[in-house]
């Protein structure tokens, strides 16, 4: 364990110790070996990319609706419908994470073949990370596409409550070994998951990320889960994204929509019915293969060739800076503030799990 700074903000912890803890805790509570190490392996894909909003910080809810109910222990998912390159999916209520790899993996089989396939939720869980599934199809040399939607916590553009979800798109293609172009971003202005991070470490947050109950502009993170709601970005284009991620992760697939589905932080014995949808682009249905990485590489270094503006560090592809925190964690540890940490420390104890620090 390292302190980061000398208020004390900030502890690292080696990966493995993380994924060993998550992993063996989610073993405790039902989950098959194969499914924990998933779930775990998403939250330490999330934290090692600096996407801390969606790392461990979410552990200890995973864990409370597996304990109550809300999220099955062992789902049996389901093909609903199926043809050549689509497939519907039932989750039976189970761990995002372990549906949506199931679904990742069954679109890229498909794929091959096909050389699209779209692979639809229902009955699912809060899924994660959206760029956990897309990496994993870029890591196959295929171009990928995640998205999900979710509970209401965004207000529609000009309306003064939360309507919508914020609903998450990630998009990845291969490019070099172990360097995907990765893009991984929500349609509000910031992810719910920092605000409830800043709320927790007793911080401040700026103002244009979130609106109060009573639809004025707050720095105080707590206004948000007191009835205020996260605003779009781009004003009318990141709410006009967001209904159009709602009608293929929602309404096409025959999930829970809008306010349908149940505020998955607070309603831990209820189930979610989220819905996501999946992508999977062979490219060599295209082109070959090494013909499409050095025509990306010829846009890629066109575009980092841009001078950088004044003040700026450089020009850098999407999921870049990502590839870089990533690098520095694996080798210096992921750091948990400490309050973070005091809830993991709670859940050692309740599981009788160490953590070493």
């Amino acid at each position: 364990m390292s302190k980061g700074d000398e208020k004390g903000m900030e502890i690292r912890i080696e990966e493995g110790n993380l994924r060993g803890f998550c992993e063996n805790i989610l073993v405790k509570v039902g989950l098959s070996r194969e499914d924990a190490f998933i779930v775990s392996d998403s939250l330490l894909f999330s934290n090692l990319r600096g996407i801390d909003s969606h790392g461990v910080v979410r552990f200890p809810y995973y864990v409370r609706r597996l304990k109550e109910g809300g999220t099955k222990v062992n789902p049996r998912i389901q093909k609903i419908r199926e043809k050549g390159a689509s497939v519907l999916l039932d989750g039976d209520n189970g761990m995002g994470q372990v549906i949506g790899m199931y679904a990742t993996r069954l679109a890229m089989e498909k794929a091959e073949e096909t050389g699209v396939c779209l692979a639809g939720v229902k009955g699912s869980s809060h899924y994660g990370v959206a760029s956990y599934y897309t990496v994993k199809m870029a890591e196959a040399d295929m171009i990928g596409l995640s998205m999900t939607n979710g509970p209401p916590v965004m207000a529609a553009w000009g309306g003064a409550e939360a309507v919508i979800c914020n609903n998450p798109l990630s998009i990845a293609a291969p490019y070099q070994a172990g360097r995907p172009i990765v893009l991984d971003i929500a349609m509000s202005r910031v992810a719910g998951g920092k605000v409830r991070l800043a709320a927790k470490n007793k911080q401040k947050i700026p103002v244009g990320w979130i609106i109060d109950r009573h639809g004025r502009d707050t720095e105080d993170p707590n206004d948000l889960p007191d009835g205020g709601a996260l605003l779009p970005f781009g004003e009318h284009k990141g709410y006009g994204l967001t209904v159009m991620l709602e009608i293929l992760a929602g309404v096409l697939t025959g999930a829970g929509m809008l306010g349908q589905v149940p505020m998955w932080l607070k309603e831990i014995r209820t189930p979610l019915n989220v819905g996501h949808c999946f992508i999977a682009i062979n490219i060599e249905s295209f082109m070959d293969l090494e013909g499409f990485k050095k025509r990306l590489d010829w846009v890629i270094q066109e575009i980092k060739s841009c001078p950088p503006a004044e003040g700026s560090t450089g020009v850098f592809f999407p999921g870049e800076v990502e590839l870089q925190v990533e690098e520095e964690r694996r080798k210096r540890g992921i750091p948990l503030s400490e309050a973070v940490l005091e809830d993991l420390k709670g859940m050692s104890e309740t599981y009788e799990e160490p953590l070493e620090t």
